[in-house]
């Protein structure tokens, strides 16, 4: 592996998975050039004190859903939309909602829910443009106190169950099963672009390895390793290049060489430790330490 770089992060595993410090989400624009991938023109778009973080693209609208701490500790997800800067809250409750995700069917919202009154940590999803509709889709009773989802079409999804260690489930609701695919794994879970797979990270045998899931076959599959020491947060462009964020860098996996390679940023971004991303088509979001 090329080790450019592997700017050391303090890890992060050990804490709470809904700890939350100051950070804040910036959106830039994400071009390739002369073999590089590049961000330009970045814009705090959140700029409050306080955690604001997990953004996620709606796939076909101009609107970016993210994850925000209220002044009475307890978070909501909230909407900024990319053409007019309007930011709006979606949800207003006494429980706390993390890991907006828009559904495949795009009618729904899809997040965590943090219970306040049990700590219970259910997949709830809430109708776009009316969140007063909201459905439970999967008990923490049944399966554990759930972390993160990603989803492969509206009847399957992988969720992280929080535990000693954490596992990867696989989730048919047409069928009705729970599939145990994975333990020891990392907190980002995705829809692998223009392939029916989902890509998730595991430590295997000591290393961090980013690997990709397939329902069908229900094969495993090796993409690249993750630098030891980050936080293994990883993303997606459309066509389907890995981008993995390193201390106060990206970088992104060259298929043909095998090798990260440094995202270049601009010179107007904060240098502050860069986390949780998320890409539509030339634009990324990212979320940066306060």
């Amino acid at each position: 592996m090329n080790k450019i770089g592997y700017i050391l992060l303090f890890g992060l595993w050990s804490i709470p998975i809904f700890a939350q410090n100051g950070t804040d989400i910036y959106l830039l624009d994400l071009s390739a050039s002369g073999g590089r991938l590049v961000l330009s023109n970045p814009r705090n778009i959140t700029k409050k004190a306080g955690y604001d973080n997990q953004p996620f693209f709606h796939p076909a609208e101009p609107v970016l859903y993210y994850t925000s701490m209220m002044a009475d500790n307890q978070t909501d997800i909230w909407s900024y939309n990319l053409r007019t800067s309007i930011q709006t809250q979606l949800t207003n409750t006494p429980d706390s909602e993390y890991s907006p995700t828009v559904l495949p069917d795009r009618r729904y919202l899809s997040c965590i829910v943090q219970r306040k009154g049990s700590g219970d940590q259910d997949l709830v999803k809430y109708r776009i443009g009316n969140t007063a509709d909201t459905k439970l889709i999967l008990a923490s009773q049944k399966t554990g106190k759930i972390g993160y989802q990603a989803w492969l079409n509206t009847d399957e999804a992988v969720v992280f169950v929080l535990g000693e260690p954490a596992s990867l489930h696989y989730l048919n609701f047409k069928t009705k099963r729970d599939t145990l695919i994975a333990t020891q794994i990392g907190r980002s879970l995705h829809r692998i672009p223009q392939q029916n797979a989902l890509s998730f990270v595991q430590q295997v045998d000591g290393k961090w390895m980013i690997r990709a899931f397939d329902p069908a076959s229900k094969r495993l599959a090796d993409l690249a390793e993750s630098a030891p020491d980050s936080d293994h947060y990883n993303a997606w462009t459309s066509d389907g290049l890995l981008l993995e964020s390193w201390g106060n860098g990206i970088v992104w996996f060259d298929p043909k060489s095998k090798q990260w390679q440094p995202v270049l940023l601009p010179e107007n971004l904060p240098r502050k430790k860069i986390t949780r991303m998320a890409v539509q088509g030339n634009r990324i979001a990212i979320v940066l330490d306060e």
